[in-house]
């Protein structure tokens, strides 16, 4: 329970019976996406040559798992939250500062920020990949800079912005909206800041990734190792176009609803359901267009079926208290292919 509350009519808590269901949707999205990426880091993780070649998916990775773990703790919150007042007719008295040390909303804080830097790297190195294949080859590829300076980069940004946003919330510590949120604890200025780097960042990505494919793509009419390119360009291509579609127009609509006019939740609410299965499409993305992946993902998970098929049916050793001798009964048969996916 909140420690402190006032009292209200049944007018305000009117309509809050929509946005528990609104939110258990939302958590239930978030569940299902923390298990994907989950599970999507385990494969990058697991296999040597996919810890070195996809850094960048492993950094976006990384900001989508935060964000999903977010999205249900935010969700639980707001379900308790609105539960109380509809069963209590109270709401809590919450200050900016007290809404910034929330758990869910630090976490939410990672990856709004983390998950737009990790897609721009993303465009930004195909770009240079192919328009400037020898600095690449030479200068990025293999070297510190792709994986040490860039993943430090982006560390360094998300940790400066937060402290940005803590010192925000600190000094101008005041009585905000029940529900906490990003603008309630660290201000509308704020706010906008996450908006705007999740549209230009997810834009200038799809821009990026764009210019790459094009350039790629005529280069393997003459050039045929070039399809190579052309292939990995595709997926970075189209995790760049549905972020700038599921985040980045739900982003520039909150804009707008915070400068111009209120958008009806029947628009704002489904807004926010595409962000979080943007963060949970990704491992799919890479499942239907990447072959190495795909191959990499059904071994992953033979190998898993093949312990847990070891383990399950190892001998049983029994003993018969009568002739006491020991022995172990004889397995017959096969086993079936394990199921993959």
């Amino acid at each position: 329970m909140f420690t402190r509350n006032m009292s209200v009519n049944s007018s305000v808590v009117d309509g809050f019976d929509e946005l528990i269901t609104y939110h258990v949707v939302n958590t239930t999205l978030g569940g299902m996406s923390t298990l994907v990426n989950a599970l999507l880091l385990g494969i990058f993780l697991s296999h040597r040559p996919f810890r070195t070649r996809y850094v960048l998916l492993i950094l976006l990775c990384c900001g989508d798992l935060v964000n999903s773990m977010a999205i249900v703790l935010t969700g639980l919150n707001r379900i308790r939250l609105y539960s109380t007042a509809l069963a209590t007719l109270t709401l809590p008295i919450r200050t900016s500062l007290e809404c910034a040390s929330e758990t869910w909303l630090v976490l939410k804080l990672i990856g709004d920020i983390l998950i737009p830097v990790a897609t721009f790297w993303m465009g930004v190195e195909r770009f240079i990949a192919i328009l400037f294949p020898m600095f690449y080859r030479y200068s990025v590829d293999g070297k510190a800079i792709k994986y040490m300076v860039i993943p430090g980069i982006s560390c360094a940004f998300v940790l400066a912005c937060i402290a940005v946003a803590f010192s925000i919330a600190y000094s101008d510590n005041h009585y905000t909206h029940f529900y906490c949120g990003r603008k309630a604890a660290f201000g509308e200025g704020f706010g906008t800041f996450i908006y705007a780097c999740n549209i230009t960042c997810n834009v200038a990505s799809t821009v990026f990734s764009t210019a790459a494919y094009v350039k790629a793509v005529r280069m393997s009419k003459t050039q045929p190792r070039m399809q190579r390119q052309v292939n990995v360009i595709r997926y970075y291509l189209l995790i760049s176009v549905l972020s700038t579609l599921l985040v980045s127009l739900p982003n520039a609509t909150a804009l707008f609803q915070l400068y111009v006019h209120k958008v009806s939740d029947s628009l704002s609410k489904p807004a926010y359901w595409m962000q979080t299965i943007n963060s949970g499409i990704h491992f799919f993305v890479y499942l239907a267009l990447n072959k190495e992946f795909r191959a990499r993902t059904m071994r992953f998970f033979k190998i898993v079926n093949s312990e847990e098929l070891s383990i399950s049916n190892r001998p049983m050793i029994k003993a018969d208290s009568s002739a006491k001798v020991l022995f172990a009964p004889r397995l017959s048969g096969s086993y079936s292919e394990p199921v993959q996916l």
